[in-house]
């Protein structure tokens, strides 16, 4: 699966949120094996492309949400965006230094406990997917041409911060 740096359309922001559940899958099994080294690297390519994704929906996408509808679906409240990026930052911070903690101190690895832990984070990024892709992408798609790519512009400019990922 592709990065997507450049849109076309709202809708394609989805592929990068795939991309970033097949490098999810590729640490938890690169951990299984207990390659923590590789399993660290996977995971900071993922830190990097969810912490630059929720940073253009905080910054662009959710304020042109909010700009263009008269009435925001119940599901949809930016509030719940933002509860949940807050969520998912913490998370995010949490498993970067617990991975960087076990390579660098060889602190032993509770597989269960980290996979069950995991569970509810995958729970908790499905969620917020699923809202993007039901109200956010959908809506903004809807967006009239000039302003659409003005915003296509804006997003891109963001994730060209992702060109040196490697996954």
């Amino acid at each position: 699966m592709k990065l997507i740096l450049s849109p076309p359309t709202f809708s394609d922001l989805k592929q990068n949120l795939e991309l970033c559940d097949d490098l999810f899958l590729k640490h938890q099994i690169k951990l299984m094996h207990k390659e923590i080294e590789n399993a660290l690297a996977v995971f900071e390519q993922l830190y990097r492309i969810r912490t630059i994704h929720l940073s253009v929906m905080e910054e662009i996408l959710v304020p042109a949400f909010i700009s263009m509808i008269e009435e925001i679906p119940e599901g949809a409240k930016p509030l719940y965006f933002e509860r949940e990026k807050k969520q998912i930052f913490k998370y995010l911070d949490k498993y970067i230094k617990l991975l960087g903690n076990l390579l660098l101190h060889s602190d032993p690895l509770d597989i269960v406990s980290l996979f069950e832990d995991y569970a509810w984070f995958k729970d908790l990024l499905d969620h917020h997917d699923a809202r993007e892709k039901a109200f956010l992408f959908p809506s903004l798609d809807k967006i009239a041409n000039d302003k659409k790519q003005l915003l296509l512009n804006k997003v891109s400019a963001q994730l060209a911060a992702l060109e040196e990922v490697n996954y």
